[in-house]
């Protein structure tokens, strides 16, 4: 017979609580298959049920079983309401359950009115994951990139208001546009951080944003569009270095000097800045210039000009500057896999309340996936680099809808998952050069040039 007695009485209403969380943590995982199987473990603790607000009540469907449906579509480029709802009514009769009405009402509603702060809060326990596992692997450094991209969305009024149309588009006939500025991890791949804006606001702007996300001893990398004077002065006072191209405005010394440095003189004050603030600024910046020369095969070989805050040159050689510049272009990569894979590049949301769970949703996915490919190249001891991101994603697709009815299977399915992803390994492709070219054409259909809803069906058509 086991004694339910505790052992120490007086710590039992201090302990009461924790073994509820732990036993609603089990079960929100225990009723879920497939991706909750592979994916649950980074949140542990965290996949409950919500105790206040949107989702606490008994719903037919909640909060975690919207999340995980959520995540499918975003792994599933093209994915419908339809398709998740129909997820959703085979885990239920899977478990025994009734399932859920056919009408996809009820989840677009639970997917609209998800918390922010939850999902948000989710993003933060990747990032925590990953802290402990980013080694320091450019000359005892942390390499940060960052970049901008942009993102569309379904035309609707509440969208046009906050994301309005690119430039030169007939109204009607475009789509909302926005940006969005990403922190990422040159060694994981991983999204640190990211903020979204409109198409008008200028990338500099948003990185500003993210400066509290990098850390002292930090290099940041990045094109130069980033290589403004008060940024640089604001990476500085943060204790991080640089490693930027120069800004095409600012004109250099001739010659075949390889690295030099140069003083920049503070220039005239912004126009959106406080003088006050202005004066706070320091009278000069140095810095260090590094020409190199690109060479690719098939073009002409043209210099390229770095700016850098690595002062020292014997310690950071000409070549080690080149080489990380040379890296930047992992960040477009990553936002390749984002868009394409992910399917960011088009959002389908009708309102803003919408678009913006998507994208957090493409930022936890995202992180997912890095995750288990750092698993992966940890477990089987093979380059980070070299893992398929398409690969892993064409894994889970296969492993998304198995059932896992105890804790060996699913243990089990990760360790097999695991070397599936590690031996599918991409070959090595330097300086690789693949032009943004297509080869179908597309149909030969007339352009929307007015609002549809006034050309619903040509004039040609209804000659036929």
């Amino acid at each position: 017979m086991a004694n339910l007695t505790p052992y120490f009485p007086q710590l039992r209403a201090q302990c009461a609580p924790l073994g509820v969380s732990l036993r609603r943590a089990g079960q929100a995982t225990d009723s879920l298959s497939g991706l909750a199987a592979l994916f649950g473990g980074y949140f542990t603790g965290l996949l409950v049920p919500a105790k206040t607000g949107a989702g606490s009540r008994q719903r037919e469907l909640p909060r975690v079983a919207v999340f995980w449906a959520f995540l499918g579509q975003v792994l599933l480029r093209g994915a419908t309401c339809r398709w998740a709802l129909m997820r959703l009514q085979a885990d239920a009769v899977a478990r025994g359950h009734e399932p859920p009405d056919d009408n996809t009402s009820a989840y677009c509603q639970a997917r609209k009115v998800l918390s922010l702060f939850w999902l948000q809060t989710l993003f933060a326990a990747l990032n925590r994951w990953f802290e402990p596992r980013t080694k320091a692997q450019w000359w005892g450094r942390v390499v940060r990139l960052i970049d901008a991209t942009g993102f569309s969305m379904p035309d609707t009024e509440e969208n046009r208001r906050r994301w309005p149309y690119a430039g030169r588009q007939k109204p009607g006939c475009g789509f909302p546009t926005g940006k969005l500025v990403g922190l990422f991890c040159l060694h994981t791949g991983r999204l640190i951080a990211w903020v979204e804006a409109s198409w008008k606001t200028h990338d500099v702007k948003l990185a500003r944003r993210l400066l509290a996300t990098l850390r002292s001893g930090e290099v940041l990398v990045a094109d130069r569009a980033y290589c403004g004077w008060l940024f640089l002065v604001q990476l500085l006072t943060q204790k991080v270095d640089f490693v930027i191209r120069l800004h095409q405005a600012r004109h250099v010394r001739p010659g075949r000097a390889r690295s030099w440095l140069e003083t920049w003189l503070k220039p005239t004050r912004p126009s959106g800045m406080s003088r006050r603030a202005w004066k706070k600024q320091p009278p000069s910046l140095l810095v260090r210039l590094v020409r190199f020369q690109v060479q690719a095969r098939g073009f002409r070989p043209h210099h390229v000009i770095v700016v850098t805050s690595l002062l020292d040159a014997k310690a950071f050689p000409d070549s080690a500057i080149a080489a990380l510049y040379a890296r930047r272009w992992q960040v477009e990569l990553h936002f390749r896999q984002i868009k394409t894979n992910l399917a960011l590049d088009v959002l389908r949301g009708l309102s803003p309340a919408t678009i913006e769970r998507e994208l957090w949703m493409h930022a936890i996915t995202y992180n997912l996936i890095r995750a288990l490919l750092l698993d992966a190249a940890t477990t089987h001891a093979v380059p980070l680099e070299r893992l398929s991101f398409k690969g892993a994603l064409d894994a889970l697709h296969a492993w998304a809808d198995r059932a896992f009815h105890s804790g060996r299977h699913r243990r089990l399915a990760r360790r097999t998952l695991l070397a599936r992803i590690a031996n599918d390994q991409v070959p090595l492709r330097p300086d690789r050069h693949e032009p943004r070219a297509r080869k179908r054409r597309p149909k030969a259909y007339q352009l929307l040039n007015r609002p549809r809803r006034l050309m619903r069906v040509s004039a040609s058509r209804r000659l036929r």
